[in-house]
């Protein structure tokens, strides 16, 4: 049994929803699959937190409602990242909110539903389809345990973490593709929404407290989830010596600290997993765009994925449209897409990488001793340390603040100069695939730098 289609979107996130709503909506003859029961569709451990200008800016553009009154359990202000100090040293804008996850989940994928999308539930992706050196289609599973091909011009692969499609590709196909999944690439995390006995006093706020006892990225975190409650959890990347470590041992030895067992009430704790990386630097081949987890698009310092999955999805959908209509989805056609996602998001989370692994070198003591001497300050994570020249005042200025742990201020320099490098790279995105082996050495090797 075999069926056609303009467009296939291969899970329901809002990566995949944000495609099919788009390529639905231009006319193309769209089928959404994805491997949960429509009533669990939307369901996922995650922090919840969303950037306000992100979701808006898509809804505007599918012509859908951004989440309403009902979906958001309270709205964020302020990005904190927090160490033992008394004192909050680095405090962020961030303009967004706490949603639930599932209940807005169910309304995009009604959104879609309501604009003739196809959804294909308790669907599993066997493999893709490759003829012809282009995608063609999809084998799966359908929910009656019977195998289907179904066939289209262009598939957009938004199955999360585990990237179906993408990992499914014979080795030979696009060499431009990277089509692997290692364990260095995501962190599993445990996460749990909580009530409290009394207020939290976190409103309007998402909270990184960094703690030395978490492995890398180091941190526990609470989002303020509205009156009493708390979206809390923690993660790191189960590699070497922390192979064989439980996250949720980890998570709640950690908790102690701050809420100790029997002060809260757990509404619902379960594992996950969340990308940890830069963004996959090309995500197209013949027939294939890849977008949201699948494609790393989470931000490696928040792991705050839902606003760039969706922005993804849309881009995806949108280039898609335009291949179809020029009939042409080889790599080359699709080009665009890649450019997009690095100047619209990629670029900022891939100087935010370079942080992590700098924060993960310093450890936490460190950290403490940098925050306090105030050698890091807040302007040097964000978009105004890649514009801004450091003069040599100020350079010794850092230098005399960090004595007598000199070998600290290297780091610290380092990093912000491989920000910088990362940031024009970046600028300078290849116009189409022929220089991109040639671009993506010169990136790889400024974080192998750091490493």
């Amino acid at each position: 049994m075999s069926e056609t289609y303009d467009g296939i979107v291969v899970g329901a996130g809002p990566a995949g929803i944000s495609s099919a709503i788009y390529c639905q909506q231009n006319g193309l003859n769209t089928l959404l699959l994805d491997s949960k029961p429509k009533t669990e569709i939307g369901d996922k451990v995650c922090g919840e937190a969303i950037s306000k200008k992100t979701v808006h800016r898509v809804s505007e553009k599918l012509n859908i409602k951004p989440p309403t009154e009902g979906e958001i359990n309270t709205n964020v202000e302020q990005l904190v990242l927090r160490t033992s100090l008394p004192v909050d040293h680095i405090s962020l804008p961030a303009i967004g909110y706490m949603v639930d996850r599932y209940i807005y989940g169910q309304r995009l994928l009604s959104d879609a539903a309501e604009i003739g999308v196809k959804i294909q539930d308790n669907t599993k992706v066997v493999s893709a389809i490759v003829e012809d050196n282009s995608v063609k289609g999809l084998k799966i599973r359908n929910k009656h345990g019977k195998n289907e091909n179904l066939y289209c011009s262009i598939v957009i692969d938004c199955s999360g973490i585990l990237a179906a499609v993408r990992t499914s590709l014979p080795d030979d196909f696009e060499p431009l593709l990277n089509k692997e999944l290692t364990k260095a690439d995501y962190a599993s995390c445990y996460r749990e929404i909580i009530e409290l006995e009394e207020d939290h006093n976190l409103d309007g706020k998402i909270v990184l407290q960094y703690e030395g006892d978490i492995p890398k990225p180091g941190y526990i975190w609470f989002f303020s989830d509205g009156k009493k409650k708390l979206n809390c959890g923690t993660g790191f990347i189960k590699t070497g010596k922390n192979k064989e470590k439980s996250v949720k041992t980890i998570y709640f030895k950690a908790m102690e600290k701050y809420y100790p067992k029997g002060t809260y009430k757990t509404l619902d704790g379960r594992g996950g997993t969340v990308p940890i990386r830069p963004p996959l630097w090309n995500a197209v081949a013949p027939g294939l765009i890849v977008a949201g987890d699948a494609a790393f698009h989470a931000d490696p310092l928040t792991a705050e994925g839902h606003g760039p999955a969706l922005l993804a999805g849309y881009y995806a959908a949108k280039i898609s449209l335009k291949a179809i209509r020029n009939n042409n989805v080889s790599t080359e056609s699709l080009w665009e897409y890649n450019k997009l996602i690095v100047k619209n998001f990629g670029n900022e989370h891939a100087r935010y990488r370079i942080l992590t692994i700098a924060l993960d070198r310093l450890g936490v003591k460190n950290l403490e001793f940098l925050l306090k001497r105030k050698v890091i300050k807040k302007s040097d994570l964000t978009s105004e340390l890649v514009t801004r020249k450091e003069s040599i005042l100020s350079l010794l200025g850092r230098a005399i603040r960090c004595f007598p742990r000199l070998h600290l201020i290297l780091i610290v320099k380092k990093a912000m100069s491989l920000s910088k490098k990362v940031d024009i790279l970046c600028e300078s995105y290849p116009e189409s695939p022929h220089i991109f082996s040639e671009w993506k050495d010169k990136i790889e090797k400024i974080y192998r730098k750091l490493e």
